[in-house]
């Protein structure tokens, strides 16, 4: 899997050089969209004239091409989330439009039949005008970008969209004029550039080499020769991370690809070493059991099974990202991953997590609760299972992914009263059932009993029966379980496990062995097994 690590330029008297070629790469680059992406010329013919025009080597001029398709196909994926997302915001639009007509209906007819101030009517005529407006703008915008995506149209903003816009406004951004913010915009787009490397180059890379001292020497383009000569050494690169895998690929005569970078919050350059390092050798074995992960906006639970299925534990992770910036929130939910990775190790068992999809419900946060949607826009799902499975694969953990569907409502019922479990240890305990194939039949005594013709229909329409009166019970204030905590009750940071003992069959039909098949560290007292509450 690739990785890619990070090392400061200790030597300023470099950075006006590393400015220079990111200045040529830039200007490189900027022309080379406009000439292949938008005219449509061929890539050979810019090649040739490129290589004179801007000064820079074949190799230079590919780590340009490959640097600038990257952006194209990004801003091309990104044309499709976005095409995504205002396909499923409008029909959220278009509700709360019909919903504030209804609403402005019912107004006016109990406003004929009593007395009533204009004000109530006058705010739900203005609501209802910002939702058709709303609905008009979102209509507008997905039309002009299905046209783009139709016409092949890729639109790039070198420098950012941000800076660009803080022309209209220098004062508020802090430029005394248009010289000011025209030298901070040029530097905003000639911040990095690339040395792409290859397997059949010397040190994996002959643009940017390692040398054996720990140096890297870069080749300086023919057109800043005259300036800075034909090559410099870069001194004093330490990478504090990742600095063994860099010098194990280089052993095997790998690529190394190398980004410079400049940082202006950190008012220096990095440059960034990209290799391919193999991933680690599995370790988990799936019939010692499994760990169930599930992920919510607040807390982390994972509940781990036996080699039956049979709970055995559970922890809860709490997690507070509520208001925090990117940097300490990836590093909450690193912490995390790392703990729930380095149980699945300790214990030998795989990780076993769902595969939800958010995008429906944040495209239309806008006609949802301020509540609602601020825990919703924290939930940092994709970036915690980025980090997941990024350290599962360097511990050597398995990751089973698997459906989602009643995981919440089958832990709830089956296993939540009989074992002790909070609800979402009880939902992490039944995707890890899932994930090693047990079954998922209600067993209850209690059951609803299945019509003769709904016998043949797949579990999942029994659980969905179930779904549906819990919702009801909840609605009439009703506990939806009385063995096992509520979903409004706190969770602790370390819940304490619960499992049985092993007396008398487990939900699968099997006998569970004291000693054997059940963690030393296992406490508790005898249990009825969930499946027959």
């Amino acid at each position: 899997m690739p990785a890619t690590y990070r090392a400061k330029v200790a030597d300023q008297g470099l950075y006006p050089l590393l400015e220079a070629i990111a200045d040529l790469y830039g200007r490189a680059e900027r022309a080379l969209f406009v000439d292949h992406h938008v005219r449509g010329r061929a890539l050979s013919e810019c090649k040739r004239e490129y290589i004179t025009r801007f000064g820079l080597t074949a190799r230079q001029f590919n780590a340009v091409r490959v640097s600038l398709d990257g952006k194209v196909e990004a801003a091309r994926a990104g044309q499709k989330n976005r095409i995504a997302h205002l396909r499923d915001a409008i029909p959220s639009a278009q509700k709360a439009v019909k919903t504030a007509e209804r609403d402005l209906a019912t107004l006016r007819k109990k406003k004929e039949r009593t007395a009533q101030t204009a004000e109530p009517g006058r705010r739900l005529r203005f609501t209802l005008h910002q939702k058709k407006r709303r609905l008009h703008t979102l209509e507008h915008r997905l039309a002009a970008a299905r046209a783009d995506q139709e016409a092949g149209r890729v639109r790039l903003c070198f420098g950012g969209k941000k800076m660009f816009h803080a022309q209209f406004h220098r004062e508020a951004h802090g430029f005394a004029d248009g010289a000011a913010w025209r030298a901070a915009w040029r530097q905003r787009r000639s911040t990095q550039f690339l040395c792409l490397g290859s397997q059949d180059e010397r040190a994996g890379n002959q643009t940017c080499t390692r040398l054996p001292n720990g140096a890297l020497r870069l080749r300086v383009p023919p057109g800043l020769e005259e300036t800075y000569g034909r090559h410099v050494l870069v001194q004093d690169v330490q990478f504090a991370y990742g600095q063994s895998v860099i010098d194990a690929a280089l052993r095997r005569g790998e690529a190394v690809t190398w980004r410079f970078l400049w940082r202006d919050d950190k008012k220096a350059w990095y440059v960034h070493a990209s290799v391919e390092r193999p991933a680690a050798t599995i370790t988990t074995d799936r019939r010692l059991g499994a760990l169930g992960v599930d992920f919510n906006p607040a807390h982390v639970d994972a509940g781990e099974i036996d080699r039956f299925g049979n709970p055995v534990g559970e922890r809860s992770f709490r997690l507070d990202l509520a208001k925090k910036t990117q940097a300490p929130a990836t590093a909450a939910l690193s912490e995390v991953a790392s703990d729930i990775v380095a149980w699945a190790k300790t214990s030998g068992k795989p990780l076993v997590v769902e595969g939800l999809d958010f995008r429906k419900k944040k495209a239309a946060l806008r006609e949802r609760s301020p509540r609602y949607a601020r825990m919703l826009s924290a939930f940092a799902y994709r970036k915690f299972f980025q980090l997941l499975f990024s350290r599962a694969a360097r511990e050597g953990v398995e990751i089973v992914e698997v459906n989602p569907a009643f995981t919440s409502v089958i832990g709830e019922v089956k296993f939540a009263p009989g074992y002790g479990l909070s609800s979402h240890g009880a939902a992490a305990v039944a995707i890890a059932r899932r994930g090693l194939r047990f079954g998922e039949r209600l067993r209850s005594r209690t059951a609803f009993p299945l019509p003769a013709r709904n016998r043949g229909k797949h579990v999942w329409s029994d659980w969905r029966r179930v779904a549906r009166r819990l919702r009801a019970g909840r609605a009439r204030g009703r506990r939806p379980s009385e063995g096992g905590r509520g979903r409004g009750q706190p969770l602790s940071s370390a819940a304490p496990v619960r499992a049985s003992a092993g007396q008398g069959p487990s939900c699968d039909g099997f006998a569970a062995v004291p000693g054997r098949d059940t963690p030393a560290q296992t406490v508790g007292k005898t249990v009825r097994p969930a499946c027959m509450v």
